[in-house]
Formats: C-alpha cells, structure tokens, sequence
C-alpha cells in the first residue's frame, strides 16, 4: 500500500511541473501579445464606467433633495462604498490563471515556446483563431463572476441612499 502511494506521487509529479511551466508559458505569451495591458485597460476602463453610472445616480437623486453637509458627506461616503464593492476582486495572477485554463491546453509546450518567438508564423495563425475562440469563453466567465458583485453592490447602494435620503429629511419644496 505504501509502495503504491509513493509511485502514485511519483507519477503525478510531472503533471503538476507540466502545470507550472506551461501557466509561465502562457503568462510569457500573453505579455509578448499585450493582453496583460488590453485587460488592465478594460479593467480601468470598466471602473470608469461604474463611477459614471454610480455617479449619475446620485447626481439625479441630489436634485429631489437638498441635504446639509453631513448628509452630504453620508451621500458621498455611499457613494464611495458602492465604487469600493464594484472594484474587480481578481488579481493579474487569477486572470492569467483562468486565461491559462481555457488557453493552455490547446497547445504543447514546444508549441508555447514557438508562439514567444516565432508570432508571425503559420503557429501564429492558429494563436489568433484560438485566441478568437477563448475569449469569448474568457469573456463569459468573467462576465458571468462580476454579474452577482455589481447587482449585490448595486442594491446596497441603492439602499443605503434610501436611507441617508430618508434620514435627511431634506427633499426639495415643490413650487
């Protein structure tokens, strides 16, 4: 029994160096290809557009009140908790990890290596018809993870200005 719990960690040893090497492999690739910046744009890009929307809401929700300056600060500080809640929780590391996940096991190493340093030849071809077909999968799983975050966020925010409004008893007279 021990003997062949020893060659079973023996045996699967490779597998687990394979993993890492080939994570490097592709994590080498996608910075060669610039999508470590593509999706640190569009990381920034999403962000930009949340503090739009988030702030859009509490500009319309300012014009039915008139608060004093501690509702004001109460308003602003929600604000600045929704923006917090709707801040992306996945790091390079994850996003290279998941990429490497739908991305990897398309190609060999000797394949990887290839794609570093040859990206104009026909392997480079198949790079960009792979790449088409995993980022619509890559796009979808994080779509799919960010959906429950931003509707979480999203209501608590939408509450928590429900209740500094309510609070502030400040609405605006009607003429």
């Amino acid at each position: 029994m021990k003997r062949q719990l020893i060659v079973l960690l023996i045996s699967a040893m490779p597998f687990c160096v394979f993993a890492d090497t080939q994570t490097d492999k592709v994590k080498t690739l996608m910075e060669a290809l610039g999508l470590i910046d593509m999706w640190s744009t569009q990381i920034q890009s999403g962000k930009a557009q949340n503090k739009k929307m988030g702030q859009q809401a509490l500009d319309q929700l300012m014009t039915q009140l008139k608060p004093n300056e501690t509702f004001k600060k109460r308003f602003v500080d929600a604000f600045n908790n929704y923006m917090k809640k709707l801040e992306s929780p996945w790091s390079a590391q994850e996003i290279v990890d998941v990429w490497a996940k739908y991305y990897g096991p398309n190609f060999t190493e000797e394949e990887l290596d290839q794609l570093i340093e040859f990206h104009t030849s026909d392997l480079g071809k198949k790079d960009v018809a792979v790449t088409k077909q995993v980022m619509v999968k890559f796009t979808e799983h994080f779509e799919k993870e960010s959906q429950p975050i931003l509707e979480k966020a999203t209501k608590e925010y939408i509450e928590e200005l429900k209740i500094v409004a309510s609070e502030c008893k400040c609405q605006k007279k009607k003429p």
